[in-house]
């Protein structure tokens, strides 16, 4: 597809998937499915969440990367005119990669999806949009179907749910408008790639295991999160949205129910797969993160499926398997920082 760079109003996007953040972590991932599949790819991304190089994807021949920031893109003459579907995965992540971005986040998240929308409207190309299962605002069982909530102290992480529920809130009304497309809330998506500089909290776990730091825990390490494979998800995109978009359902819940484990536990799982000496201590988040920095409102934050299972998509990779996934990527990662140090 040829190697000079491209301005946003050059690129060819007939047949294509673009995928906005495309070089984050679970972006990467989908980037990563199509190419495998023979398919046309176009990634746009601003790079200020990427997680690995752009040159493998710069090289290939049915890859184009625009290191733009979707907005950017779209103001510079750049379209979805004639692709094959949109995955809008760009967004800022993380409950510490946020905080930077306090009072800026919620306009640049709605913005973002707002323009993405509005082309995929104008071009009639189908879009998965990511929200997140922070917009619940609540503990427990997690349902589609349920009353989200919204907390009155307007943390950072607050603004991210809030712009997330706006987000789908326009993909929903945006329907009446000519719009074909689905809403991904995804829980606890963890594995290879994922940044601890995010303050998520397996490859956090694991790269202080590997390195025989200590194993940071915040708050009380009962918590409770039910961990995805990001292979699981994006298995759901590739093989079910298509599927999805014509049953007319607009949420889906893609999680892993049965990887259900506190905070604690998951250190001491780690800690013990590693066969790490390191010390599991409980830690003030807000003295690693800074004062801006929250927990959940979700104590527990457990997926209720009920879309997605009927579409036919079923979480296969088991939390064992998972942890291991990621140590086998963090292993040599850490081990040359230790030689380099």
């Amino acid at each position: 597809m040829g190697d000079a760079p491209l301005a946003a109003s050059e690129v060819d996007t007939t047949d294509a998937v673009v995928v906005t953040g495309g070089m984050g972590f679970i972006g990467s991932f989908v980037v990563d499915a199509y190419l495998a599949a023979g398919r046309k790819v176009v990634i746009i991304d601003s790079l200020v969440s990427s997680v690995i190089s752009t040159e493998p994807y710069e090289n290939h021949p049915d890859c184009v990367v625009l290191p733009v920031s979707v907005e950017d893109y779209f103001l510079e003459g750049g379209t979805v005119a004639g692709a094959d579907r949109v995955i809008h995965a760009a967004s800022l992540v993380g409950p510490a990669g946020i905080l930077r971005f306090a009072g800026q986040l919620g306009h640049d998240i709605v913005r973002a999806c707002q323009m993405v929308i509005d082309q995929c409207i104008e071009h009639d190309v189908p879009v998965c949009d990511f929200s997140s299962a922070e917009v619940y605002g609540r503990s427990g069982q997690l349902a589609e179907t349920d009353t989200i909530e919204v907390p009155t102290d307007y943390t950072v992480r607050i603004e991210y749910a809030i712009a997330k529920t706006l987000t789908e809130a326009i993909m929903a009304n945006s329907r009446h408008r000519g719009l074909r497309g689905i809403v991904i809330r995804p829980f606890n998506v963890t594995g290879p790639r994922q940044s601890e500089r995010g303050g998520f909290v397996m490859p956090t776990f694991v790269q202080q295991a590997l390195a025989g730091e200590d194993i940071t825990v915040f708050a009380t390490g009962e918590q409770l999160r039910a961990f995805l494979s990001v292979t699981d998800l994006v298995r759901f995109i590739t093989d079910h949205m298509d599927a999805a978009i014509e049953t007319g359902d607009l949420i889906y819940n893609i999680g892993n129910p049965t990887n259900n484990i506190s905070v604690r536990g998951l250190a001491d799982k780690v800690k013990e797969m590693v066969g790490s000496p390191s010390d599991i201590v409980y830690a003030d988040a807000k003295k690693i993160h800074g004062d801006l920095y929250e927990e959940a409102e979700s104590f527990e934050k457990t997926p209720v499926l009920g879309s997605a299972l009927e579409v036919g998509w079923k979480p296969e990779i088991d939390l064992d398997a998972l942890i291991q996934e990621t140590i086998d990527y963090y292993r040599p990662i850490v081990a040359g920082r230790t030689e380099a140090a």
